[in-house]
């Protein structure tokens, strides 16, 4: 078939070619994709606040459900991604077919389940996350819409898990990509009723959210079903669906955890930056969101490696698995040095673009003075987790997480809090950044021990 030729094809570049070059291929477009979810909830926001701050409230309440709705379908797009890519690399294309059809019937039921769930208890969710008489009838107005878009949302994030398994990560992006700008046109439509649309307030902004990953999906189910071919309508034989499910929830569960866990310690150390003030707060804030785009090029190469990873170990080229972690690692590092001397040059700039208030600038300056130095550290850590996934330890994943957040991540913040105020506590997130990333480089070198790759790398050199 002319799809698996083309899906061997791009097998074989993974597997033969230069390593660098592979990995800058396939990493831009997540780059551009990864722009494009970012720009998604500011697109949302932008429009919603023109409705009032009732309105714009009433978003940062559904923010966090919708986070684990997405986290769900994370989870399961890496389970699927983790296992496919050696199938790929083997060049088993049936049984790749099957695990990801499989995959499909999977993220199906948690579809049903997660969503009914949330039906049933929609009211009591919120109430529960402090949303009161003047923000839940908007929350409701918007997620009696938006709740029929969660199954999809999840499908949507497992079609792109799917494509970057296959090393199409052109395809992974422009599903993202399209959502966004569909969802940019449908917004103001939808939302102010602009032409011969009606206008839906908060209605509108779930409708256009719903109608662009109707779209985004269906451009996906038809790319991986009736051009790759590898959506099957056979039913699969008892023993062969108990197989693929196990091996997949042996890697999903742990992911969705793991995903789980960082905005749950967001919120615990938002609290503690609270107790220094509003102006800590939106201070704090503001680093955190330049946080997220001085990392964008490690999350895009986060969503790329563990393909490359999957596929030479389906092709037993186990120096080259070795060689793409150790230059991955080596760039990440090299890239944040010069990200952290770009911030501390150009810091208080920066911090005032945001506010003009003394206070939040000096707390966004010594943000940026401070956390950024771990920045590299922390990149090990994110490819470090994702890796391992595709390495057969999903376990170990999760509690490079786990420990990463709980043991070094909060502690040591909150001591620095106690002992040194607002700086400490930036002190001691780089601290926990420090921490994990030498527990992650200790557990990745076991890992790999293991498996024989660094002694396949010694028996390389010495012949």
């Amino acid at each position: 078939m002319k799809s698996n030729s083309q899906t061997s094809q791009r097998s074989e570049d993974i597997t033969t070619k230069p390593i660098g070059k592979q990995l800058v291929k396939l990493t831009i477009p997540m780059l551009y994709a990864l722009i494009a979810i970012m720009s998604l909830g500011l697109v949302d926001s932008y429009f919603i606040s023109y409705l009032g701050t009732d309105q714009l409230a009433a978003i940062g309440f559904i923010v966090p459900i919708t986070g684990v709705i997405t986290s769900l379908g994370l989870g399961l797009g890496m389970a699927i991604s983790s296992l496919n890519s050696k199938l790929i690399g083997a060049g088993n294309m049936s049984s790749a077919a099957r695990l990801i059809t499989d995959g499909f019937y999977l993220t199906g039921f948690v579809a049903l389940l997660s969503v009914s769930a949330l039906m049933w208890q929609l009211t009591t969710i919120f109430n529960a996350i402090g949303a009161d008489s003047t923000t839940l009838p908007h929350i409701l107005t918007y997620m009696h819409i938006w709740i029929f878009a969660a199954p999809l949302i999840m499908y949507t994030m497992v079609c792109a898990s799917t494509f970057r398994s296959l090393g199409d990560t052109t395809s992974s992006a422009q599903i993202a990509i399209s959502m966004t700008l569909i969802n940019l046109v449908l917004d103001p439509l939808l939302i102010f009723g602009i032409g011969p649309f009606p206008e839906m307030g908060m209605q509108g902004a779930a409708l256009a959210t719903v109608l662009s990953v109707v779209i985004s999906c269906a451009i996906g189910f038809y790319k991986l079903g009736v051009k790759e071919k590898l959506l099957l309508w056979a039913l699969p034989h008892y023993i062969e669906l108990k197989s693929d499910l196990k091996q997949l929830l042996e890697i999903a569960i742990p992911a969705v955890l793991a995903n789980a866990i960082v905005p749950i310690t967001a919120a615990v150390l938002t609290t503690i930056v609270a107790k220094f003030g509003t102006d800590a707060v939106a201070g704090y804030g503001v680093g955190v969101r330049i946080e997220a785009v001085s990392l964008i090029i490690v999350y895009a190469l986060s969503s790329t490696l563990p393909m490359f990873i999957g596929q030479n170990l389906g092709a037993n080229k186990l120096d080259r698995v070795y060689d793409s972690i150790k230059l991955a690692f080596k760039f990440v590092m090299l890239l944040q040095l010069g990200v952290f001397v770009l911030l501390i040059l150009a810091a208080n700039s920066i911090a005032s673009l945001f506010s003009s208030d003394a206070n939040v600038i000096q707390t966004i300056t010594n943000y940026l003075w401070i956390a950024p130095l771990s920045y590299g550290l922390c990149g090990v850590v994110i490819l470090t987790n994702v890796s391992m996934n595709v390495l057969g330890k999903p376990r170990l994943a999760l509690y490079i997480n786990i420990l990463r957040l709980v043991l070094f991540y909060l502690p040591l913040a909150y001591l620095g809090s106690l002992w040194y105020g607002l700086i400490g506590l930036f002190v001691g997130i780089a601290l926990g950044n420090c921490c994990a990333y030498l527990l992650a480089k200790h557990l990745l070198n076991k890992t790999l021990s293991e498996m024989k790759i660094t002694s396949a790398i010694h028996s390389r050199t010495s012949s």
